[in-house]
């Protein structure tokens, strides 16, 4: 018999692969944050540099932004299916303010011209808070 903690934790490997890049993300935030996610659909025959893009991609987006944390969600085949996501882009800021000021800033251009170095795949941007 599968016990709640074995099932939790089969069900994490099943769904993706999570890199947090701040040890403040794990503890999780005291007052809600303002959310920039960035979602990079699977597309059959698309191309994604994972190396390039943890390397290169997201240290450029954070020190651009100035956002507090980001946590990246790769996504894995769930057996037979390939997964929906290629990647998740979760960035935390600490304030609404301090997310539209990162977006205001003029070197966001160059984060935006960056994609191609990496991907062929038009992300999704959604703006939201988490708790």
């Amino acid at each position: 018999m599968l016990n709640r903690r074995d099932f939790g934790r089969g069900m994490a490997a099943s769904v993706g692969a999570v890199t947090i890049l701040s040890p403040e993300a794990a503890l999780g935030a005291s007052a809600p944050m303002a959310s920039l996610n960035v979602l990079y659909p699977s597309k059959e025959g698309a191309r994604f540099d994972l190396a390039y893009y943890r390397a290169t991609h997201i240290p450029l987006a954070m020190k651009v932004m100035g956002a507090a944390n980001v946590i990246l969600i790769e996504g894995v085949a769930m057996g037979s299916a390939p997964p929906a996501y290629v990647m998740i882009a979760h960035f935390q800021f600490a304030s609404p303010e301090a997310l539209r000021a990162g977006l205001a800033n003029p070197a966001i251009a160059d984060v935006r011209a960056d994609i191609a170095k990496f991907t062929d795949i038009k992300p999704t941007v959604m703006q939201g808070r988490s708790a």
